[in-house]
């Protein structure tokens, strides 16, 4: 009697055990994902055409994550964007005067004296409207899953990333994206320098970026 007894406790033991670590994995970890996470999407184009800014804009993705038990999270997602509100041409007069003839468009190339247009594009940032619906989250060994479709993002802890495909998630520090905002306009500057600077048909000496009051 007392072998059998023995027997089950040890039985009940593993079975404790086993459902405790979880048929698919532990659940939580060390590793705490709450706070903000940021990615940037750039548009997609169709026979890898050059991406043109003027009419297409990257996307900045904050996802903010909150704990709510050891191994569960909810997050909500914000979506930002630089809207291109236009271009100054700075030398119209002079581009003008060159060439005796008054331009309705902002021309590219040079005048007949071979001087460039002037040209100073301006981008305002901005949050953009979006229905995407707060998601939970489930951890396991280290690994987020999104409860609805089992999409997962991975931790690598060597860069401070989440990881999912192509989409690579940082850490933001104190909300500050600041970071993602310059990398975008990195994108801008390096599109107007090949379509336009490198190819001799306007000059850029600036471009205006300014920030839409509920954005900050």
């Amino acid at each position: 009697m007392k072998r059998y007894i023995t027997y089950m406790m040890m039985a009940m033991g593993m079975v404790i055990m086993f459902l405790l670590s979880g048929c698919g994995g532990n659940l939580g970890s060390s590793q705490d994902f709450s706070g903000t996470w940021g990615y940037i999407q750039t548009p997609v184009t169709t026979n890898n055409d050059e991406i043109n800014y003027e009419y297409k804009q990257d996307r900045i993705y904050v996802v903010t994550f909150e704990k709510t038990s050891d191994h569960t999270y909810t997050s909500n997602f914000r979506e930002y964007k630089y809207d291109y509100k236009g271009s100054k041409f700075l030398n119209r007069d002079e581009y003008e005067r060159g060439d005796r003839w008054i331009t309705f468009f902002t021309p590219d190339g040079p005048n007949r004296q071979g001087l460039l247009p002037k040209v100073e594009p301006a981008y305002e940032f901005r949050q953009v409207a979006h229905d995407m619906r707060d998601t939970t989250f489930t951890e396991r060994d280290g690994v987020l899953y999104v409860d609805e479709n089992g999409l997962e993002y991975n931790y690598d802890k060597d860069n401070d990333t989440l990881v999912s495909g192509k989409t690579v998630l940082h850490r933001i520090k104190d909300g500050d994206i600041s970071t993602l905002k310059e990398e975008v306009q990195q994108h801008i500057k390096d599109y107007y320098q090949k379509a336009y600077v490198d190819t001799k048909k306007r000059e850029i000496p600036n471009i205006i970026f300014t920030d839409k009051d509920d954005s900050k």
